[in-house]
């Protein structure tokens, strides 16, 4: 997979270089000349370099996003210009990167204001024109409103706490059988089932299998140089949405033509508050699919794998759980009260969105001059607020490359720690993170209360596009007496 990505990595980073190179030549030499308050603007940018003609600095940061040590293009530019703030040139055009923790935190929370959420076309044209990631102004402000109410605790409460752990149950009860898995490719299954029974009440059947081979072609597409030929997996994707936007107008045709069928779901939800058009419904619920997906069945891969060479992690971990099931009984369902009290699983949690660093980066276009550490940043330029670069800064937290639960305090709110920023912040804090967490404890419930198990090999981690291990983790699982 990485040798893939490297290649079409070089055919798309040439071609969209190549034409950013004409447009700023043109722009300069034969378009028009520059002016005096322009040329001062560009003097006071922060420091840094395009890199190479034409590519930029984009291969130095492939490669330290893919060999394991996502800090290292940071760290290489922090010693070279003495500053956690610097320009770049990266996929074909210049960005601000940004590791300030401070100055990111007014980045996220100053958007609208100072800043907008910008994306590439071809990531729009999958995401669609209503996905909550791509909108702005008001109609961005009521589908983050409806997506925090529908996923606020009372509903996680009532409606996710039972369905989650009977997913989990009947999946782990697979997983028994087989004994050796891929985890990775396990896990991203499992939760796409969860997210399809919890956004639009589909059970295992034919066509959640029809969509759930769609939704793969989709998410594929999402991490894919965006090369528009028949038959490369972008073009695969665009097809996958649009079939399945289809499939979420049939059902959204289907309820309406019979209301007398209740659904207790996220779709029904959104077609009860009434005022939202049923593209906006189906751009909504097809991204939230999308995200909730993503994140979670990463953070579930990456949670084991961490545990895996912790062994007294695993070792507190089975006790506090133990412990709740010796109170509760083996096959009684975990109440909320059981949920709130797993400490040192928050814990691991929190270490595991840490290190995982599932959203690697966050970008953002500049909508007005800002002037930060005596730098300033002009109207139109791209900051890439990269998070990573804060989990894994030494000075932040010591030993930032190990797996250390023990480094969080149970019970610690960390809502407002600016070093730790797993679900982004602002106005576009991610709605689900509370059901994220909530699954990753329940799913560590059940797993480590059931299993033993051991790596089958070693694994690598790549954080790009998005953070995989690039063997999928494969296991081995020996059933706890």
């Amino acid at each position: 997979m990485a040798d893939q990505i490297s290649l079409v990595l070089v055919v798309f980073t040439v071609a969209v270089a190549l034409l950013h190179f004409i447009h700023r030549w043109w722009n300069n030499h034969g378009g028009r000349k520059r002016s005096n308050n322009e040329e001062n603007q560009e003097a006071r940018l922060p420091p840094g370099s395009t890199g190479w003609p034409l590519i930029g600095e984009s291969f130095s940061f492939y490669r330290s996003v893919t060999n394991n040590h996502p800090r290292k293009f940071i760290d290489d530019r922090e010693k070279r210009y003495n500053s956690d703030i610097f320009v770049s040139h990266l996929f074909g055009r210049r960005v601000v990167v940004s590791a300030d923790p401070q100055f990111n935190k007014f980045v996220l929370q100053n958007e609208g204001r100072l800043f907008k959420a910008q994306y590439h076309e071809s990531f729009k044209a999958l995401i669609g024109n209503y996905g909550i990631v791509s909108v702005h102004g008001d109609l961005h402000r009521k589908l983050h409103g409806i997506a925090v109410n529908l996923l606020r605790f009372e509903r996680l409460r009532v409606d996710f706490m039972e369905e989650i752990q009977s997913l989990v149950h009947s999946t782990l009860d697979r997983w028994a059988e087989m004994k050796d898995i891929a985890l990775q490719n396990e896990c991203h299954q499992m939760v796409l089932n969860l997210m399809a029974k919890q956004l639009l009440d589909l059970s295992p059947s034919k066509e959640t299998t029809e969509i759930c081979g769609l939704f793969v072609d989709y998410t594929n597409a999402m991490i894919s140089i965006p090369i528009k030929i028949p038959g490369s997996t972008y073009a695969k994707g665009i097809k996958a949405r649009q079939l399945l936007i289809r499939k979420i107008s049939e059902m959204i045709k289907e309820r309406r033509n019979h209301p007398q069928v209740l659904h207790n779901d996220l779709l029904a939800k959104l077609l009860e508050e009434g005022s939202l058009s049923d593209e906006i419904i189906c751009d909504f619920i097809l991204v939230l699919l999308f995200a909730g997906h993503e994140t979670s069945s990463r953070a579930l891969t990456f949670a084991i794998k961490f545990l895996t060479y912790c062994p007294e992690a695993v070792k507190q971990m089975q006790k506090e759980h133990d412990a709740i099931l010796k109170i509760k009984g083996v096959h009684k369902k975990l109440e909320w009260e059981d949920y709130k009290s797993m400490k040192f699983t928050q814990c691991v949690i929190n270490e595991t969105l840490r290190l995982g660093n599932f959203s690697l980066a966050i970008s953002r276009e500049a909508t007005k001059d800002i002037t930060v550490k005596d730098y300033l940043i002009s109207k139109g330029w791209m900051i890439l607020v990269f998070s990573a670069a804060t989990h894994l800064r030494e000075s932040s937290y010591n030993e930032a490359f190990i797996f250390n639960p023990w480094r969080w305090e149970p019970d610690q709110d960390v809502s407002n720690n600016v070093l730790f920023t797993p679900f982004g912040g602002g106005p576009r804090l991610c709605p689900g993170y509370h059901l994220a967490k909530l699954e990753l404890a329940l799913f560590l419930h059940i797993f480590v209360t059931r299993f033993r198990w051991e790596a089958l090999g070693n694994d690598r981690t790549s954080y790009f596009p998005l953070p995989y291990l690039t063997e999928g983790f494969p296991i081995r699982l020996h059933c706890r007496q």
